[in-house]
């Protein structure tokens, strides 16, 4: 019972991120109802699907190209004023976009455009979000955090598509968007009545002006220290993996089922991630995010075996909801440790650099699964290929029987990578402990200070 009161108690003590998470939850799940609205409405007008490829484009581009510059802002800017105006931004282009509708004007590339001016101030949001978090809740606390931040995600994912089917057929499109537009107002009149500590401005070592600067040290930040470096690159691979996963569910199952019976094993699978996520809200990752880390990810490969083992629902099922109880957990641990790792002070940098990085990860992920599954797996694993006789033996053969291959490829590798790093950082987790208190233990202090004021305010 104790454990449960956990979140709740960090909710009612830390009245400025509960109020902050609160105000960006109903904001999240705003967007992701437009998100879904458009690209009904983008695929229902151009009966294309490379019309809908490109709304989500537009939507990834800004992710990859910007967000380096964004941390860069990030840490010269006022974070709360950031979010605040990126929120109103946001908000200006979704009532554009209504407008544009209820008069008959909406084109197509008119979805382009604001998919792409949506995601550049959803980079501005999300870094400055990530970068605030350390600044408003002690860093014992920050492992839950992020669970509830996930937890938001979880569940806007797996209610964004039901909720939005339900009214787009009563609200249309319009609807929809007048809804994501009164969100926004919500997610803004709570950060009016918040404060977001700021850390002292500091830019490079020699206070040049100068964003590249500011950027390259923000990489410097990362490359001095190999723990970092060795956590970038698994984290990267970790998201090219997830990656290929999101291209090769679909197929998986609808190579022997039903569309039905996808939507159930996905919605099953969104409720493993609430399940992970409301964990992670209550245990908070411990006082070593590292091993938490690499244990769950080492899960999730357990869970990518599972799946693509044999052509059956029930496992299919089970690996799938193994596989998105985890994510929230390694996200939130991941988000932690950088949290705790990097001083407040280039936290901007640092953090857009790794959502570049690993979002390339992804995208190419995403790229790759299509062309290995189709031109090679697949062939290998029908009925007379070369691989029929062999792993044909344990995964069966036919159609999609080269996609559960590639699964289980994928699952076996993050397994064998989770486990011979949680045994590397065993050893040194103490010192690297040592290290990451050090290294801001006087920011941490002032952050403390300032949280005490206003807390007594």
């Amino acid at each position: 019972m104790q454990s449960v009161k956990q979140p709740i108690e960090l909710i009612i003590e830390f009245r400025n991120f509960a109020l902050f998470w609160l105000g960006q939850s109903v904001s999240e799940i705003g967007t992701r109802l437009t998100g879904f609205g458009l690209s009904i409405w983008v695929y229902q007008n151009s009966h294309n699907v490379t019309q809908v490829s490109l709304v989500i484009f537009f939507t990834t581009l800004p992710g990859v190209v910007i967000t380096p510059f964004v941390g860069a802002l990030v840490d010269r800017w006022n974070r709360k004023w950031i979010i605040v105006l990126s929120d109103l931004a946001a908000a200006f282009v979704t009532l554009g976009l209504a407008l544009l509708l209820l008069t008959d004007n909406l084109q197509l590339w008119h979805t382009y455009v604001t998919a792409f001016l949506t995601s550049v101030c959803g980079s501005f949001q999300l870094t400055a979000k990530a970068a605030a978090l350390p600044m408003m809740v002690p860093r014992e606390q920050i492992g839950r955090a992020n669970g509830l931040i996930q937890f938001s995600t979880a569940v806007g994912q797996l209610a964004a598509p039901i909720i939005a089917g339900v009214l787009i057929a009563t609200l249309q499109l319009q609807g929809l968007l007048l809804i994501d537009f009164s969100t926004y107002v919500v997610g803004l009149l709570t950060l009016l009545f918040i404060q977001i500590p700021q850390p002292e401005t500091n830019t490079t070592p020699d206070n040049e002006s100068n964003i590249i600067n500011d950027m390259i040290y923000g990489w410097e930040n990362i490359s001095s220290r190999s723990f970092l470096l060795i956590l970038l690159a698994f984290m990267t691979i970790y998201f090219f993996i997830n990656g290929m996963t999101t291209v090769l569910i679909n197929p998986l199952i609808l190579s022997f089922s039903s569309a039905t019976t996808f939507g159930s094993v996905m919605s099953i699978a969104g409720c493993g991630m609430i399940a992970g996520s409301i964990i992670m809200s209550i245990w908070g990752g411990g006082t070593k995010a590292v091993s938490p880390l690499f244990l769950f990810s080492a899960l999730n490969g357990i869970g990518l075996v599972i799946a693509g083992i044999k052509p059956l629902i029930p496992t299919i099922t089970f690996g799938i909801f193994l596989s998105f109880f985890t994510l929230p957990i390694v996200l939130s641990t991941n988000g932690a440790i950088w949290q705790n790792t990097v001083n407040p002070k280039v936290l901007g940098r640092v953090l857009s650099l790794f959502n570049t990085v690993t979002g390339l990860g992804f995208a190419f992920g995403n790229l790759s699964a299509s062309p290995l599954v189709d031109r090679i797996l697949e062939p290998m694993l029908s009925a007379d290929g070369v691989l029929a006789n062999t792993v044909g033996r344990l995964v069966e053969t036919g159609e999609g029987r080269g996609i559960g291959f590639l699964m289980i490829v994928q699952g076996l590798f993050v397994l064998i990578t989770s486990i011979s790093l949680y045994n590397y950082f065993a050893g040194i987790e103490k010192t690297e402990e040592l290290i990451i208190i050090d290294s801001s233990l006087v920011e941490q202090e002032a952050i403390d200070k300032f949280r005490n004021e206003q807390e007594r305010v």
